[in-house]
């Protein structure tokens, strides 16, 4: 079971569409894709200013599978390498410094680590799901503790944020099984750094657990962001509206932000085939037996998939309508609408994440044709 919690994480990477070429499949009250790649209309466009990876060559800049990456304090890029078991950390320039962790189950090693977030004071959590357990280290990224007794394991989740005293936001899938069947479900709360239960929840939901129905786990989860000082946006991966929640960091609802203008968008049949052949070829990699590899995507693409904060307290909500990354900006209580941008890099892009903080963005291809890059760009003023 503890694998299928695992996959779930990965499947919110890989579900929110995989956009390829374009199919004439028409469904009523939708917006269908163009006939070839089209750059949304927005009112900035972001672009590549540098980029980190190389095919071959020096081994510190060859990476496996890129599953995460994050800003330290200091500016320094962090990429977590799912291949390769570690972390390596670059400078802002691209310039490497220095490889944190490896395989293995001893003190400062990973089995299969699924998220990464750095604290004010410059330490570093990593959640390793296939070990049960958070990996903590300290300032100089020495290796400190470990946090274990999770069920059945512990936050992670794109998003997942390191915040001051060691307190983190993630997300933690949640089971139980009774005399009226199997239930799954995700959690996304507040850790005080040291104990196992949350301190504060912001979103919480358990469904039963059918097999044979796999995709309807996405009801059960959300995308989720948080600001600095503890603020946090949820949205579920919907594919129907447009709508976030903005939580204190004490867990009381502050507002609720929708766009009624929303339309819904319709993938492919290309960009169905594709992700159905990569996300159960995951499930059987991660040890599911393949007759219950079933995966059957949604056919429209979800409007939310992500936050980010940057350094002038804006809000980036990340869209998945789009054939690349899309987002809508807001001020960062999310009550002022300010701008519109799109990452320009001529081609689709819409399944790659990105990561915004400071005056900075990364950006990486989850699956790429090529090699495993991380590209850098500057945000606008």
């Amino acid at each position: 079971m503890k694998k299928i919690m695992i996959l779930t994480f990965l499947l919110l990477l890989i579900a929110c569409g995989a956009q390829e070429s374009p199919s004439e499949e028409v469904i009523e009250g939708s917006v269908t894709t163009s006939e070839e790649y089209v750059l949304p209309d927005a009112d900035v466009y972001l672009t590549i200013t540098d980029s980190i990876g190389v095919e071959l060559g020096d081994s510190n800049y060859v990476f496996g599978a890129i599953t995460g990456v994050d800003f330290t304090p200091e500016g320094d890029i962090a990429v977590l390498d799912l291949q390769k078991n570690c972390i390596s950390l670059f400078s802002p320039e691209g310039e490497f410094i220095q490889r944190i962790g490896r395989q293995g189950s001893g003190p400062g090693e990973f089995l299969l680590p699924s998220g990464i977030a750095f604290f004010p004071d410059g330490g570093l959590v990593v959640s390793d799901g296939m070990a049960g357990k958070l990996i903590y280290f300290d300032s100089d990224l020495e290796y400190e503790s470990d946090l274990a007794g999770f069920f059945p394991s512990p936050p992670t989740g794109p998003g997942l944020s390191g915040l001051e005293g060691g307190t983190i936001v993630g997300m933690k899938p949640d089971f139980e099984q009774n005399e009226e069947g199997m239930f799954m479900g995700f959690t996304i709360a507040r850790w005080e750094k040291g104990q196992v239960e949350p301190t504060a929840i912001y979103h919480t939901s358990m469904s039963p657990f059918d097999p044979a129905d796999l995709t309807s786990m996405l009801d059960d989860i959300l995308s989720f962001g948080v600001a600095p000082e503890g603020i946090v946006f949820t949205a579920s991966l919907s594919t129907e509206v447009y709508e976030f929640i903005v939580w204190s960091s004490e867990g009381e609802e502050l507002s609720v932000v929708s766009n009624d203008d929303f339309e819904r968008v319709v993938k492919t049949q290309e960009e169905i085939d594709i992700e159905t052949e990569v996300v159960n070829r995951l499930m059987i990699q991660q040890g599911m037996p393949p007759a219950m590899a079933n995966w059957e995507p949604d056919p429209y693409r979800q409007a939310i998939v992500g936050f980010g904060v940057d350094g002038q307290d804006r809000l980036w909500v990340i869209k998945g309508t789009a054939e690349t990354l899309y987002f809508d900006v807001y001020s960062v209580d999310g009550l002022e609408f300010l701008f519109t941008a799109a990452l320009d890099v001529g081609e689709i892009a819409n399944m790659w994440t990105v990561v915004i903080e400071k005056d900075k963005f990364l950006a990486f291809d989850s699956d790429p044709e090529l090699y495993p890059r991380l590209l850098i760009g500057d945000l606008p003023e």
